[in-house]
């Protein structure tokens, strides 16, 4: 049985005026090696959203994702919606998998109002830099041992780009600058007690842009995200899995810390 932690991505960030949302990746895509073709989705509650040690939602949030699986290639989906309305997401994921390197290329697109300049969401395949509020992420993972992986994300191409400088003295944020590029790099470490896996990371950004300069996680290059998290299946049946995990998120950039528990329904293929 092959696993691939399949998600989506948004941020909150207030200083470039890009407020967005979410990864999610607590929803596993299982493909069977020694079929063609295999299908999954799942449904995911957290309490609240942090990505990269960003809170795209203080609210909970509700998220469904799925899944279809042929050869080594795995084309997905995202939905997810906070309780408040105050942020709601789609978007279009492709995997290539390999037993030690996956890449994956994501398609982010929020429709929450106040999250750009642009008042008015523009359209899912909108991909003017101008004006769209999506995001192209390239990522690229590799899994050292049973222990350790390391994941590269650079976001290519949509909203990671500064309001212009003339434009804020004006209090006018409405035209986008260069692209900044930016760098995340993480290296995870896992362990299993039991029935229950033990997990901590540790993530750097930058721009390649400006290697000091603002990203579009904070206002400089730095550790943004420090996390330790442990789960286990609180239900685990013949049709169904039930896992819930706890997770503790530091920023030192921001010095925010926060605690997060996710419960989600997985693997409802074997539905039959």
């Amino acid at each position: 049985m092959l696993a691939c932690i399949v998600g989506c991505l948004g941020i909150t960030h207030t200083s470039f005026s890009q407020n967005e949302n979410n990864l999610v990746e607590d929803s596993i895509i299982h493909v069977d090696a020694e079929r063609k073709f295999e299908w999954d989705v799942s449904f995911a509650f957290k309490t609240m959203n942090v990505f990269r040690g960003l809170v795209p939602s203080k609210a909970p949030v509700f998220s469904t994702q799925g899944g279809v699986g042929m050869g080594d290639f795995i084309l997905g989906f995202y939905g997810g919606a906070s309780t408040n309305g105050s942020y709601t997401e789609t978007d279009l994921i492709l995997v290539y998998y390999r037993p030690k390197i996956t890449i994956r290329a994501d398609w982010y697109y929020n429709f929450t109002e106040g999250i750009t300049n642009i008042p008015t969401p523009s359209g899912f395949f909108d991909f003017n830099p101008e004006t769209t509020r999506g995001l192209f992420d390239f990522m690229v993972g590799y899994t050292i041992s049973k222990k350790f992986s390391l994941l590269s994300s650079t976001l290519l191409f949509g909203r990671d780009r500064p309001s212009l400088p003339e434009d804020d003295l004006l209090g006018i944020p409405l035209r986008r600058g260069e692209q900044r590029y930016t760098q995340y790099l993480k290296l995870d470490y896992t362990k299993k007690f039991g029935k229950a896996k033990f997990q901590a990371h540790a993530g750097y950004s930058f721009s390649w842009a400006d290697f000091q300069g603002p990203t579009f996680y904070a206002n400089r290059a730095g550790f943004n995200d420090i996390g330790l998290s442990i789960s286990r299946n609180i239900l685990n049946s013949k049709t169904i899995n039930l896992p819930f995990k706890a997770a503790v998120i530091f920023n030192p950039l921001t010095k925010n810390i926060y605690l997060q528990g996710t419960v989600s329904v997985i693997e409802l293929s074997k539905f039959n």
